[in-house]
């Protein structure tokens, strides 16, 4: 940032980073999330490529640090990975940002992306809640990326249901603790300008939110 707003001071006491890591049967996965005003250095590797390019396009629309690997159980489908990725991401976010003293709190944004346009509200209030009008986009196809190839062990790439792109975003909204509400305004192409544009508007929010 050029210079630094008085709500940038008020927040000094805030650690900016946080780091989770979270072990079960089902998945391995270690998350450093760093508020640094860029994204140079946003790595994320979880086995799902949607998923990869939805937080990676967050992170750059939220000028935040993302590192984040997975391992997951993705020869049985991508419920686990997806899920708990998101939740640690959210919990990253709850730790980072401390008590929100001196932070703008509440933020909107809107993005667009191919023929989606999706408008984000935000705030950063402790009382987790998540409203959106993203059912009819997500329900024209099974998967959000048709063409994600995948073999029997996932080694190529798993496809991310749209289903759980539902849970992604309740995962990612509860655990951040914040109130969430999307509305599309108008449906991309493919679900996947929808899914995008989704995480470009939630990125932006969310970088006003935490100034």
């Amino acid at each position: 940032f050029a210079s630094k707003s008085e709500n940038d001071h008020a927040s000094v006491a805030l650690s900016r980073q946080a780091k989770v890591e979270r072990s079960t049967k089902e998945t391995s996965i270690s998350v450093h999330l760093l508020l640094n005003g860029s994204c140079a250095d946003t790595s994320i590797e979880t086995g799902v490529p949607v998923l990869d390019e939805f937080f990676t396009v967050l992170a750059e629309h939220a000028n935040l640090t993302l590192n984040i690997r997975c391992t997951g159980d993705l020869w049985v489908d991508d419920h686990h990975t997806a899920e708990d990725v998101s939740i640690a991401i959210g919990q990253c976010l709850t730790q980072a940002l401390g008590t929100k003293a001196g932070l703008n709190r509440m933020g909107l944004a809107k993005a667009k992306l191919g023929g989606a346009e999706v408008e984000v509200t935000m705030d950063l209030s402790n009382r987790p809640y998540l409203g959106h009008n993203l059912h009819e986009s997500l329900g024209r196809e099974e998967y959000v990326d048709p063409e994600t190839i995948t073999n029997g062990n996932g080694a190529a790439g798993s496809p991310l249901s749209c289903e759980m792109l539902e849970h992604v975003l309740d995962s990612l909204v509860m655990n951040g603790r914040m109130t969430v509400h999307i509305v599309e305004t108008k449906a991309g192409a493919t679900v996947k300008e929808s899914v995008l544009a989704t995480a470009q508007a939630l990125g932006k929010a969310l970088h006003v939110c935490a100034m």
